[in-house]
């Protein structure tokens, strides 16, 4: 339900990212199968992959855990995601694992990191307006 959310969030305001000359590459952790169906549901038309491993997931050294994914702070931001139109769907990977965003920088300084947001549980996702802002 929130990562979908996230994108729409990011995905409605990608003129504003993308702007500054930057690209926004969505990175889920189930499977393959999910991807199409994803888009869909998203209207996502950027770059998307998956990482079952969640290889990614551990460098970006993102939350996971049951006590994360079922915190308290969760069911208020479940109730509210409810109230703008979001519903669960089937989940598509491990749904332990939380999310975040990494703005990092390209060319010359490319991989340096320059903004890392690391979700604390679901529904804690970046405001699009620090993610602009992270980018200068």
């Amino acid at each position: 339900m929130f990562c979908r959310e996230h994108v729409v969030q990011v995905h409605r305001q990608i003129d504003r990212i993308r702007s500054r000359g930057a690209e926004v590459v969505v990175i889920g952790n189930g499977t393959p199968s999910f991807i199409a169906g994803f888009r869909e549901e998203t209207g996502w038309d950027g770059p998307l992959y998956t990482d079952p491993s969640r290889k990614v997931y551990e460098a970006a050294e993102l939350v996971r855990g049951v006590l994360a994914t079922l915190h308290p702070a969760a069911a208020l931001r479940v109730v509210g995601a409810l109230r703008r139109g979001f519903r669960q769907g089937r989940t598509q990977g491990d749904p332990w694992q939380q999310g975040g965003v990494l703005v990092i920088a390209p060319g010359a300084d490319g991989g340096r990191i320059l903004w890392h947001q690391a979700s604390s549980g679901p529904g804690d996702n970046a405001e699009v307006d620090d993610i602009v802002a992270a980018l200068g």
